[in-house]
């Protein structure tokens, strides 16, 4: 979004802002028109290296298909009165491939990774994306492309543009399944344009849940400001909107609502929504006399339903032998990279704990140390049948079971592994075991049970 001679122009991502958090693209717009009133957040690392890398995925995929394609025609964005004369010329001209097609159509404009030609002699749009699978948001991107180009041109746009993947892996699909969806998103975007008063009190509210982007803390005010029923942990924005239409709005009203029948919410979740707003409501106000009060905190029922243990109950007997078992991933990798896999044990000799690692910086390192570490963990089960492996989230067992298709290797013992329950999932246990008055069951939340909170990412 940004204004030439006094006009706005938009860009495809402008819209994709506007999908997730119409909040977000007001308060873009706010700050475009009143830069000094409000300061937007800085980009995070992560961010950041998302960004470097995407740039760096595109470049790959650029070099790629110069090797394998002759006369691609490469747009100079800096001038962009000089970059769409070029890419109409290119167009014209039918050069087989563009890259940074500049396209313009009424208050839209944006520059397209690449324009290829397809069999029929009409340009399909791709554009390149750092993702192991399509999202639904890329659809609207390239529609918007898509349009312009049609726009643009006087031309009739493909039926069909496509995504490249992180991966290399490209995914074509079909403009008809989403340009009347994008059409609309499209329409409701530039009516909240039109309406814009540049008064704060006229800003969306904050979707829960959402991704506020740069004006993520300017929503986690605004929640904090309102009391607003995000703040429980575990709420559902389903049981918000059934919460608000029962009057309900703040947490305080909800630890309140003891007693309450709300239409379309089981008694049952009702009630431990309430405990649970009620916990975090006593922990804030502990925390407003000392900023290092541990959470207020409740230890639930140790049965279940038809009698089976539960909680707390439901862990294993511990064993000398017991691993505490942690994994890192990135992502960002084509196809993503299991890069460690790393184990906390007791060392009964020196009578402390030892860490143990397998690292991974390529596919192959990936998977020397999956094999590692599984033939480790096998040889200590063998040798002490009682131990158990504990992580916390499923995200680790998610991770051993894609590793073991991925690589085609130890299929047989991971399933032995998952079939004796040898993995215990410790989130699974503290859900179910204690109830917390904290905003969220993370480590770090749940870590200040027993110590206060850290700035840091590791302990």
């Amino acid at each position: 979004m940004k204004k030439i001679s006094g006009q706005l122009l938009y860009s495809p991502t402008d819209l994709v802002r506007y999908l997730g958090s119409p909040f977000a693209s007001w308060m873009d717009r706010y700050h475009l028109e009143c830069p000094q009133a409000v300061t937007p957040d800085d980009d995070t690392d992560e961010e950041r290296l998302i960004a470097q890398t995407g740039q760096e995925h595109e470049q790959i995929v650029l070099e790629e298909l110069r090797t394998a394609q002759d006369g691609i025609v490469e747009i100079q964005t800096a001038d962009v009165h000089a970059a769409r004369e070029q890419t109409r010329a290119a167009i014209m001209a039918k050069s087989p491939m563009i890259y940074q097609a500049t396209l313009c159509a009424g208050q839209f404009a944006g520059h397209a990774d690449f324009l290829m030609l397809d069999g029929a002699g009409r340009y399909q749009v791709w554009d390149t994306k750092l993702a192991r699978s399509p999202k639904p948001y890329y659809a609207i991107q390239l529609c918007c492309y898509a349009e312009m180009l049609a726009e643009m041109t006087g031309l009739p746009a493909s039926d069909r543009f496509g995504i490249i993947l992180g991966a290399k892996e490209r995914v074509e699909l079909h403009l008809e399944h989403f340009i009347h969806y994008y059409r609309n998103i499209k329409k409701s975007f530039l009516a909240m344009q039109e309406r814009y008063t540049g008064r704060l009190s006229d800003r969306p509210e904050p979707l829960p849940r959402a991704d506020h982007h740069q004006w993520t803390s300017h929503a986690e005010e605004f929640f904090q400001q309102r009391d607003h029923l995000v703040r429980v942990a575990s709420m559902t924005v389903g049981q918000i909107k059934k919460l608000n239409k029962a009057g309900i709005t703040t947490m305080v009203q909800l630890a309140q609502a003891t007693g309450r029948t709300i239409p379309r919410l089981s008694q049952d979740t009702l009630e431990k929504l309430v405990a649970q707003a009620r916990l975090q409501c006593g922990t804030i106000a502990d925390r407003t006399k000392n900023a290092d009060a541990p959470p207020r905190f409740e230890v639930l029922p140790h049965l279940g339903n038809n009698g089976e243990r539960v909680g707390l109950a439901a862990l294993p007997p511990d064993d000398p032998a017991d691993v505490f078992f942690d994994m890192e991933g990135y992502p960002l990798a084509p196809g993503g990279l299991e890069y460690l896999f790393g184990v906390c044990l007791w060392n009964s000799q020196t009578q402390s704990y030892k860490f143990k690692d397998w690292w991974a910086h390529d596919r192959e390192e990936e998977k020397s140390g999956f094999e590692g570490f599984i033939d480790w963990v096998v040889a200590q089960w063998r040798s002490h049948p009682g131990m158990h492996i504990y992580h916390y989230a499923d995200y680790e067992v998610s991770a051993v079971r894609r590793l073991s298709t991925r690589h085609d290797t130890r299929q047989d013992v991971v399933d032995e592994l998952l079939r004796n329950e040898v993995f215990v999932d410790l989130y699974r246990i503290v859900r179910q075991g204690v109830r917390i008055g904290e905003d969220s069951y993370s480590i770090k939340s749940v870590e200040r049970l027993y110590r206060p909170k850290r700035d840091t990412q590791v302990a």
